[in-house]
């Protein structure tokens, strides 16, 4: 028996299905840009506002965060198409 219990073979987890992999991974890059594309429109919105008023609150004011959210069905559907993606073409879709 060994010290470490979680190096035996019982606690190894299993492979994980090269499809859940590629739906994970895609979907976690859907994720990313999706809070990427919300700063950068905050950071837009600021600007615009601090050239408005020729004056910076940005510091003061501290606006709630509207996130876009997807549907569950539309989640469901895309989690669809990144299953049928091979894994090889996996970083040619993050790319494009």
């Amino acid at each position: 028996m060994s010290w470490f219990g979680w190096s035996e073979a019982q606690y190894r987890s299993a492979r994980r299905d090269p499809a859940e992999v590629v739906t994970d991974t895609l979907m976690l890059e859907l994720n990313w840009q999706m809070k990427e594309a919300e700063r950068l429109q905050r950071e837009r919105d600021n600007e615009y506002r601090r050239l408005r008023t020729g004056v910076d609150y940005s510091w003061l004011v501290s606006a709630p965060r509207v996130a876009y959210d997807i549907s569950h069905g539309g989640r469901l559907a895309l989690e669809d198409l990144c299953g049928k993606v091979h894994p090889s073409y996996c970083g040619a879709v993050i790319l494009r």
